[in-house]
């Protein structure tokens, strides 16, 4: 491994940067991520990263440039080799090393971790589930294989009225199968189907065998499918922003926590996804009251509550409340500035502005000493320019803008717009020969707010320039609403700026900038 490389130098400024390892002691994680990139480009093959480590998850899944490589903890890997192993012994072997792995993985998480965010807590949700499914075959295998194979393959035509052990094991299995095939293809609509039609069926499955050993068997198998299932499907219903949806396959895997062994900290960091999904739809009291309810050993609070917690009580105007949480767990705050910055992103991208300018004003207020402040306070500034009016009163706020922001800090909006730029148009982002004028607009324009308009079939986009310090209008043909109803900010790569139009002075905006085929490089909000 060359440490010399450009890109291995490039991704350990960003590791450094964004806090995620220290690279001098540890070198090798950065070597691991760049092996893994040069294993994908060689005949295309899937890779993924195993590590139990923060901050190479966090490597692989925010940088760019590992795009599409994904990240495993070492349970989940273990997990996956169980169930893929088809020799007998080390079969055997695997399904007795599986639970000490993921309890191993677990504890070593719950001891380094100090950022957290909900693509995390996913993860950590599908972890559960993997090692759920590997427990659940503990065992099984060896009473299906006493079926002839012919018998298992062949799904009965008609159901018997009164079932024999051996059909219900058959049927039971045969419902796994369906489950798992409508999760491979993504078929939402028989997912939903076959998850419906196992409920319904467990119970008549399970009554069916006499036999103790074997009814335990089917109820594992059942169980663990059906939890399985409703991650998978909770997983399907966030990425679609459909959070609600997404809750109540989120109480249904607590539910069934109740009675599969899978530890204090998996419970634990479902109830905090919960509470910070609760949080994301305004229901503040109910996200508080859960974050109170997760048990704390020695007076001890985990990174995921006191996240939670702290954000809750910001949202219930508890801010004072809030600090004293942060100022009692010092060890912690590293992690959970950049956690705090990071939700609120979140909240501002659904629609939850004014609690996710409090969170950042919060954190900037009362640690603006800390050299990982300056990110928050830096985006506390550029929301707050479709709400200037949020900071006003809060002279501290005003004054640390100044003192530590300096260029980045001014505010051009209101200074309208030189007649150099009008002359220049149509103005070409990609072509350098009015590089004056075009580095005015070729910056990052971080996202505020999204106006839909139908009748012209368009969509607006209210954002802040970071190359004039300016609020703008941008107009966009409404193909664009995806990517920008997703994205923290976005860059124009290429495209033609074909009108500048000046603002009223009622507009927040210096003026608004419609543009002809585009191409925009999004960042975006969030990676679930």
């Amino acid at each position: 491994m060359n440490r010399g490389s450009k890109l291995w130098n490039q991704i350990a400024s960003y590791a450094i940067q964004e806090r995620m390892v220290r690279v001098k002691d540890d070198p090798a994680d950065i070597d691991v991520v760049i092996l893994a990139k040069k294993f994908t480009l060689k005949d295309k093959n899937r890779v993924a990263v195993v590590s139990d480590d923060e901050g190479v998850a966090r490597i692989v899944k925010e940088n760019r440039v590992f795009k599409g490589i994904e990240h495993l903890s070492c349970g989940a890997f273990v997990s996956i080799l169980a169930a893929a192993v088809s020799d007998a012994d080390m079969r055997k072997i695997l399904d007795q090393t599986v639970e000490r792995v993921f309890r191993a993985s677990w504890s070593y998480k719950k001891k380094t971790r100090r950022y957290i965010d909900v693509a995390m807590l996913i993860d950590d949700l599908t972890d559960t589930a993997r090692f759920v499914r590997s427990a659940a075959q503990v065992g099984t295998e060896a009473k299906i294989e006493e079926i002839k194979e012919e018998e298992l393959a062949a799904i009965p035509e008609k159901e018997p009225e009164v079932l024999s052990p051996e059909d219900a094991l058959i049927i039971a299995q045969q419902l796994v199968i369906k489950a798992r095939e409508t999760r491979e293809i993504y078929n939402i609509r028989d997912a939903e189907n076959v998850l419906l039609e196992i409920l319904t069926k467990s119970s008549e499955l399970i009554y069916s065998i006499g036999e103790l050993e074997q009814r335990v068997i089917v109820e594992r198998m059942l169980r663990s499918e059906l939890f399985e299932h409703h991650s998978w499907l909770f997983d399907y219903k966030l990425t679609r922003n459909e959070i609600v949806e997404a809750l109540v396959h989120a109480e249904a895997c607590r539910v069934f926590m109740n009675f599969i062994s899978v530890g204090k900290e998996a419970v634990e960091n479902l109830i905090s996804l919960q509470g910070l999904l609760y949080l994301l739809l305004g229901q503040y009291t109910q996200a508080l009251n859960l974050f109170k309810s997760i048990p704390s050993r020695n007076h001890e609070m985990s990174p995921n509550q006191l996240l939670g917690l702290t954000v809750s009580l910001i949202a219930t105007n508890q801010p004072d409340n809030a600090i004293l949480q942060l100022k009692r767990f010092p060890d912690l705050l590293d992690g959970m500035i950049s956690s705090m910055h990071t939700y609120a992103n979140d909240l501002y991208s659904h629609g939850q502005r004014e609690l996710a300018i409090d969170i950042l004003k919060t954190i900037v207020k009362n640690f603006s000493k800390r050299e990982d402040i300056y990110p928050s306070m830096k985006r506390l500034f550029i929301l707050t320019r479709l709400r200037p009016d949020l900071v006003e009163v809060d002279l501290k706020v005003l004054k640390l803008f100044k003192q530590k922001l300096k260029e980045e800090g001014k505010d051009s909006t209101k200074r309208g717009i030189p007649a150099s730029w009008q002359k220049a148009l149509p103005l070409e982002i990609s072509v350098a020969d009015n590089k004056e004028v075009v580095d005015q607009f070729t910056g990052y324009y971080h996202v505020l707010d999204l106006i839909k308009e139908p009748e012209k079939d368009e969509m607006h986009c209210i954002a802040w320039n970071e190359s004039n310090n300016s609020t703008w209008k941008l107009v966009f043909d409404s193909a664009y609403k995806p990517a920008l109803e997703e994205s923290v900010k976005i860059r124009i790569t290429s495209g033609t700026i074909i009108a500048i139009r000046p603002a009223k002075k009622k507009d927040i905006f210096r003026g608004a900038i419609v543009f002809e085929d585009p191409a925009i490089q999004p960042v975006m909000v969030k990676a679930w």
